[in-house]
């Protein structure tokens, strides 16, 4: 009997440790955006997002981060690394920083269609600033101009 004893405990303890790491995976997954659906979003110039952030770093904060903005600005880079997207943005005023911008999945289909230089309108979340403006889940709003 204790024999069975030592194999319920072994097993109550697997069963606490299995749920404690699925609870850990739900809380820390990442979020997710659809940022097409949301309406009435503020197109922003590129100059000026970084100019808030560079200024007003405290204010830029609170005014963008994990908040849906638009960018419009001209491709710099385009970047497939780890199953995702990124497209990096010119700004015309800062040679030293840009907006980086990871591509949600949902809009892969479109940045095939993009190349260096083309003019494009990408609305994501805003995570702040280090020494370029970081945006996730972006979406193309608009059709690639050259």
């Amino acid at each position: 009997m204790h024999k069975k004893v030592k194999i319920r405990v072994f097993g109550l303890l697997l069963t606490v440790i299995f749920a404690c790491m699925m609870l850990y995976n739900f809380y820390n997954r990442p979020m997710h955006i659809d940022v097409s659906e949301i309406e009435n979003i503020n197109q922003i110039p590129i100059d000026d997002v970084i100019t808030m952030f560079k200024d007003d770093e405290e204010k830029a904060n609170a005014t963008f981060v994990e908040k849906v903005i638009e960018v419009e600005g001209v491709i710099k880079e385009i970047s497939f690394l780890n199953n995702r997207h990124t497209i990096i943005l010119n700004s015309k005023s800062f040679t030293q920083s840009f907006v980086i911008c990871d591509m949600s999945p949902l809009g892969n289909d479109k940045v095939h269609k993009f190349t260096i230089g083309d003019t494009v309108v990408l609305r994501g979340v805003c995570k702040g600033y280090l020494l370029d403006v970081i945006m996730l889940n972006c979406m193309p709003i608009n059709e690639k101009t050259s």
